[in-house]
């Protein structure tokens, strides 16, 4: 493909969805784009404001805590591995309403703990497990109400 024609492809595919840099980058490399091509490409894209990372993580971190439950730590590592700057996941994570957050461990918990029976030590260590697992911090579970 041309320049031009990897530039249009590139616009429809960040206009249809919001995607950060580092997936720009890497469609133009699955398209084998030369480095030269690609930076031009990306620096069009930012300019035009296709492309935004901070405008990416915060809708990351909207979505992933909204529709699957992930917690702070999982948010995070996930945004750091698209490469995102930390300072843009540290503004983003600060978006997080606190209410809505220990809403939604609260659904987690009470999902997996069908009975307000008394739980086994495997049972709370399975039930940990699982919270970690989704991104939250022993100190957010235990303010959650789940004690050892």
């Amino acid at each position: 493909w041309s320049p031009a024609e990897l530039k249009s492809k590139l616009e429809a595919y960040c206009a249809a969805a919001e995607h950060c840099e580092s997936d720009a980058r890497m469609r133009l490399r699955h398209w084998n784009c030369d480095s030269q091509t690609e930076d031009s490409i990306i620096d069009h894209l930012i300019e035009q404001n296709y492309i935004s990372d901070e405008r990416y993580a915060k809708a990351f971190v909207h979505d992933k805590l909204l529709y699957q439950g992930w917690g702070r730590v999982k948010i995070a590592y996930m945004l750091r591995a698209k490469k995102i700057a930390p300072q843009i996941i540290q503004s983003a994570l600060e978006t997080i309403d606190e209410t809505e957050y220990f809403r939604i461990l609260s659904h987690l918990i009470s999902q997996r703990v069908k009975s307000k029976k008394e739980l086994t030590r495997e049972e709370l260590a399975s039930l940990y497990r699982f919270l970690t697992q989704r991104g939250f911090t022993m100190e957010e579970i235990i303010g959650a109400g789940l004690s050892l």
